[in-house]
């Protein structure tokens, strides 16, 4: 695999692969926050998911690529030419499976999303969000700094990106996290630093309990 791929780095904001394209290359990422992104014929785009290192983006098998992948953060990508990363994925039944697993891993999380986002009000859905990136430390677009008294959330993603993700303006998105900080939930630190004050709090603001989602740990905090 490594003679196929090649090494290849992005910058926040820069399109790794096109929407409507010719699906010639696969890639996994190796560093930082990849978000797949879907254009309406209207031109109107929708964050749909984000791809941590491991995944992968594009599909095998398939023609032109369904949705576009961008740099949400400065990324690390190896790509591999479509056919030749097919033909080595039929001659290794040992790939072939740990390709299944990943996409089928990455499905899992796009629904969790779509769980999380189903049913709740724009401020749950906020509230839900800080959760999930707890549940979920180390696998999620958030840093979590947990030196301190309080577990502090960095936030790597743009407010743009952050609430299209979670399908809200951005601000929506403010008027809802300023709420949760006036009632006890969260401080805003910093526009990117937000301190989970109070989980019991965030998980009653959060609408539905969120374990059972996907398999994971449970919550490390509160």
């Amino acid at each position: 695999m490594s003679r196929l791929g090649h090494h290849m780095n992005f910058s926040q904001g820069q399109t790794v692969l096109m929407q409507g394209d010719l699906s010639d290359k696969i890639g996994i990422l190796r560093s930082g926050v990849i978000k797949t992104v879907f254009m309406t014929e209207d031109g109107d785009t929708q964050v749909l998911g984000l791809l941590f290192p491991g995944d992968f983006t594009g599909r095998a098998f398939e023609s032109e690529y369904r949705f576009s992948y961008e740099a949400a953060t400065d990324v690390e990508i190896c790509l591999f030419n479509r056919r030749s990363f097919e033909a080595f994925l039929m001659g290794s039944p040992m790939l072939e499976h740990g390709y299944l697993l990943s996409s089928l891993r990455q499905m899992d999380m796009m629904h969790s999303w779509t769980c999380l986002l189903r049913g709740r009000t724009a401020r749950e859905r906020v509230a839900a969000y800080f959760l999930f990136s707890a549940l979920h430390s180390g696998e999620c677009d958030t840093t979590i700094d947990t030196c301190g008294p309080n577990p502090i959330v960095g936030l790597r993603l743009n407010r743009c990106d952050l609430s299209s993700l979670l399908d809200m303006t951005p601000e929506t998105f403010c008027r809802c996290l300023h709420g949760l900080a006036d009632k006890g939930a969260v401080h805003v630190r910093a526009p990117n630093r937000i301190e989970l004050v109070d989980m019991e709090r965030l998980r009653h603001f959060a609408g539905p309990p969120l374990e059972g989602l996907v398999e994971g740990p449970k919550l490390v905090f509160g």
